[in-house]
């Protein structure tokens, strides 16, 4: 079961060993920090990174895109990846491409490829 955080649903789950966070919703400055917050405790020390499922995401503003680049930061300090869901096609691709944010994380568009790409290299 999901947790309600003002605005966004947060589910943990782990597949294959990778914690993998899907968010739907909106992540704004009212729940970018502790989104945050729960997916640093996520990563676990010993695994190959973080997977962020943005499926069903319906709105992120700059405050939940300098969420996701201090995230890749802090998986990169720990020698671990970001890697974030974005389905083909979706309006949000397009948002993550024009500010950058292959810098901080690769993006798939299943969770499933996402999952592969940590594990394989991991």
């Amino acid at each position: 079961m999901g947790t309600i955080i003002p605005l966004a649903d947060y589910e943990l789950e782990a597949v294959d060993g990778v914690p993998v966070a899907h968010l739907s919703g909106e992540i704004d400055r009212t729940n970018s920090a502790e989104l945050s917050q729960r997916m640093t405790n996520a990563i676990s020390a010993d695994g190959g990174g973080l997977v962020v499922d943005f499926t069903k995401l319906t709105f992120i503003d700059s405050t939940g895109i300098r969420m996701l680049f201090e995230l890749g930061a802090e998986l990169k300090r720990r020698q671990q990846a970001l890697r974030v869901v974005v389905p083909a096609g979706a309006h949000l691709g397009d948002i993550l491409d024009t500010v950058g944010l292959n810098q901080a994380a690769d993006r798939d568009p299943t969770v499933s490829q996402a999952v592969a790409a940590l594990t394989s290299t991991g």
